[in-house]
């Protein structure tokens, strides 16, 4: 993920000293563990890539609930994907673990002796973000297959009518604070009302051995009528990292593809975001079943969902707690906006994107009244939230599903996803659940970990705005829970 233009105060040492003196006092740790634990911060404050940066730290006891640790803890941090424990914590406390979405397929019209269809095809979603997606292990070309299969097996030779995708309500799929260049990529897409292949689809391109050669588009996958790419990329040097961005908003088929990618003799891959997931799927569909010779008039979307009885196909998702787990351990934007709808929205008909002031008023209860909650997957620069928040958070939700539950949700340090970059290695792993939050200029770790002394603490540690690695960050970070767990 990459967005910019974040912009914080900084925050003197005395308060700095004041607030880790004050919890201190609060909590009665011994004078050798305080003593330990102001040298490991005091070292983590001059690691150089943190110079001129800001950083909130909070450390609390899951068992009292008090901090141990409070440092900037009530400043204002962009959170990155840290939000997204948000939104996965609270949907599974709200909804049934084993909730899943549904997406049905429908007949409509008369099917006659001769194997026409007089009628339409009718798909209804019901918002799940998961569909055909690789993260499920599952395969676009299969899915569509057994589609096909189904609507052969019903008798279905031709159609007289349209595939329909009817929706609840028109959906908009993002806020209105998702930086330009991020939209039109594949982790940009937000979450539609009928979504598929994780909203994306990867542009092939023949690229040079040369510096500063244009890049020439090949193909797509998958292949979906109406959207055109237009690549304005060079190539740049062979250890560059890829600086490519697709550009376009959500409905609009036109992409241009923008920046740079490593020259080298290779094809190259470009991941892009579908604009419209619902309106690409029918024409995807469609071309399936032309090809096939069943033949089908047009596609149509509908903004309204209809009741109909005996779906000739349906498909479940999996359970809502395995997709908040891989929601979490791939950091997927889209997941996690789904969630934003089902929690927000719930089953009422959208008109627009989700207003951020209801967003706000839902996390109140959950200790974030203080909080600029804009998006459903921390990618706007302009969230901000306070590291004593996200601790708080943990402990309640703890306290209502249980700390097994919590945990499973929370990658596993050093194993689950992105997580197994963390402390990877590190004989402490084991003793770490952790969600990381990374944008540009942005590095933060909130989680939960069990200490030396076999307690239990939620930590945040957010730093904002340095210049430099994110990988430096982390390894600071790093060690600065490490010391936390050793002396606690």
């Amino acid at each position: 993920m990459n967005s910019k233009h974040l912009f914080f105060r900084k925050t003197s040492l005395v308060l700095l000293l004041f607030m880790i003196s004050f919890a201190n006092a609060q909590n009665k740790i011994s004078t050798k563990t305080y003593n330990k634990l102001k040298q490991a911060r005091l070292e983590f404050e001059n690691t150089p890539v943190l110079q001129g940066a800001r950083h909130g730290i909070s450390v609390r006891d899951m068992t009292t609930g008090n901090e141990i640790v409070a440092v900037n803890n009530e400043d204002n941090f962009a959170p990155a994907s840290n939000l997204k424990l948000l939104y996965t914590l609270s949907a599974v406390d709200l909804f049934d673990k084993a909730f899943v979405y549904t997406t049905k397929l429908y007949k409509t019209g008369n099917l006659l002796a001769n194997g026409i269809l007089m009628g339409d095809l009718v798909f209804q979603p019901s918002g799940d973000p998961s569909f055909a997606s690789q993260r499920m292990n599952e395969s676009l070309d299969s899915i569509v297959d057994v589609i096909v299969n189904q609507i052969k097996a019903t008798g279905i030779k031709e159609i007289k009518g349209n595939l329909v995708m009817e929706l609840n309500g028109f959906r908009y799929p993002l806020c209105g604070s998702i930086p330009i260049e991020d939209v039109g990529n594949y982790y940009g897409t937000g979450a539609w009302d009928f979504n598929f292949n994780d909203n994306r689809i990867d542009v092939y391109v023949e690229r040079s051995t040369e510096i500063g050669k244009p890049v020439k588009i090949l193909y797509t996958k998958p292949e979906i009528p109406g959207i055109t790419f237009i690549s304005k990329v060079k190539t740049a040097a062979p250890d560059t990292d890829d600086q490519s961005y697709v550009f376009g908003a959500p409905y609009t088929m036109p992409r241009y593809i923008l920046g740079t990618i490593p020259a080298g003799e290779d094809t190259f891959k470009i991941k892009a975001g579908i604009p419209n997931p619902p309106l690409s799927f029918l024409k995807l569909l469609q071309k399936k079943l032309n090809d096939l010779a069943i033949y089908v008039e047009d596609v149509q979307i509908k903004y309204t969902q209809k009741d109909y009885k005996n779906p000739i196909w349906e498909k479940n998702s999996k359970p809502l707690l395995y997709l908040a787990e891989t929601t979490n351990d791939y950091s997927i934007n889209h997941f996690s906006e789904a969630f934003a709808w089902l929690l927000i929205q719930g089953n009422k008909p959208a008109d627009g994107y989700i207003d951020k002031e209801a967003i706000h008023d839902f996390f109140v209860p959950y200790g974030f009244e203080k909080a600029d909650i804009e998006d459903g997957c921390g990618l706007a620069p302009d969230n901000l939230v306070q590291p004593a928040q996200m601790t708080d958070f943990l402990k309640i939700m703890t306290d209502r599903l249980g700390g097994n539950e919590v945990l499973s949700i929370l990658p596993h340090a050093g194993v689950d996803g992105y997580a197994k970059y963390f402390l990877k290695d590190n004989p402490l792993q084991n003793q770490v659940w952790v969600k990381s939050g990374s944008v540009s200029k942005v590095q933060n770790y909130t989680g939960i970990f069990k200490a030396k002394s076999g307690k239990f603490y939620s930590f945040s540690v957010m730093t904002n705005m340095f210049i430099g690695k994110h990988k430096d960050v982390k390894t600071a970070i790093e060690k600065l829970l490490t010391a936390y767990i050793k002396n606690l």
